[in-house]
């Protein structure tokens, strides 16, 4: 049985035009098997632009309908994968476990949180073994009435040294195992924390493991309270550097409930969203022309959203109802690769 939605969202799938407002298709507790989303009348440009209102005055475009490619209800707890390569259907671990070639398992540290951040978690999940040889029994995932809650807690002292001393466990789930898609909708539903030092996310890589580029599609960064941040990142190639560019979108109460949280990635444009309403695009950069996976996960500590202390409060809870990808070809643009990834487009 579904939860209750939260107050103020509705169940319509029906398609709304608000005055004075973009057009939005309300989400709801199951995602819908197709979508059709307002595409800002504005050019999009090199940087990240906040998308205004729509008014009478201005063209209102839709995107084609887009139909379901990929769908996780958190109605169960799904198959993870294991550390030592064993395939399941989310990955609780960041990709990368190849060097030349050989696989190197996942368990290692730095597959587990970001150094350059740097990050003070540990992502777990129940085989996760860290430093040793034993199950740790650190289970950052629960399912109840089909919402998945991920939790970010204190390690327990007796594991510190297993866990290479990080001072908290929390999640990460990836679909680089089993999902990767070129262009299309991707969504999330959920209720993000908005708490000292996290930073819940929503985010897209490629699949070949190259990096630039990245796709944000909404993080909530601690020290910018009520306010969601979009991004994306690329290298120039005028420069051969790492750029970035990203909308900082006042968003009053967001964690009080759930929200739908989406990108709408096209050749020329992305596309950010919130509640189905557009709130930020940026022109499609370079590299962003190939499949790429989707990952949820709640960071904690770093240079950017601050770092934890004793006094940081603690369990903090992030809630996931659904994930859901779209494309204009749907289910027949999708096969899998030599490694069983399906590759949708």
């Amino acid at each position: 049985m579904k939860r209750k939605v939260a107050a103020g969202l509705l169940l319509s799938l029906s398609v709304q035009v608000q005055a004075g407002a973009n057009y939005a298709e309300l989400p709801a507790r199951v995602p819908a098997n197709n979508v059709i989303l307002y595409i800002p009348w504005e050019t999009p440009q090199a940087t990240c632009q906040p998308v205004v209102k729509w008014t009478s005055d201005k063209p209102r475009v839709f995107s084609a309908s887009m139909r379901n490619t990929f769908v996780e209800n958190f109605n169960t707890m799904p198959a993870l994968a294991n550390g030592d390569g064993t395939a399941g259907k989310w990955a609780p671990h960041l990709d990368g476990g190849f060097s030349n070639g050989k696989f190197t398992g996942y368990d290692w540290e730095v597959k587990r949180y970001q150094p350059s951040a740097p990050e003070q978690h540990i992502y777990t999940d129940p085989n996760f073994k860290g430093s040793g040889t034993t199950v740790l029994n650190l289970n950052p995932f629960s399912i109840s009435d089909s919402v998945l809650t991920i939790t970010a807690d204190r390690t327990p002292p007796a594991l510190m040294p297993a866990v290479w001393n990080h001072a908290y466990t929390s999640g990460l789930l990836s679909t680089h195992e089993m999902f990767a898609q070129t262009y299309g909708y991707f969504e999330m539903s959920a209720q993000v924390p908005s708490s000292p030092s996290l930073l819940p996310a929503f985010w897209m890589l490629p699949i070949d493991r190259s990096w630039p580029p990245e796709i944000d599609i909404m993080e909530a960064p601690a020290h910018m309270p009520n306010v969601i941040s979009t991004a994306a990142h690329w290298v120039n190639p005028a420069t051969a550097a790492g750029t970035s560019s990203g909308c900082k979108i006042p968003s009053p109460g967001f964690a009080a409930g759930f929200h739908s949280y989406g990108v709408l990635w096209l050749p020329d444009r992305i596309v950010y969203y919130y509640d189905r309403l557009a709130i930020g695009q940026i022109a499609t950069k370079p590299g962003m022309d190939k499949p790429f996976y989707m990952m949820i996960n709640m960071a904690v500590g770093g240079n950017w959203q601050g770092f934890a202390d004793d006094t940081t409060p603690f369990p903090q809870r992030m809630l996931v109802d659904w994930v859901a990808a779209y494309s204009t070809t749907g289910p027949s643009g999708c096969a899998k690769d030599a490694r069983g990834v399906l590759l949708c487009k």
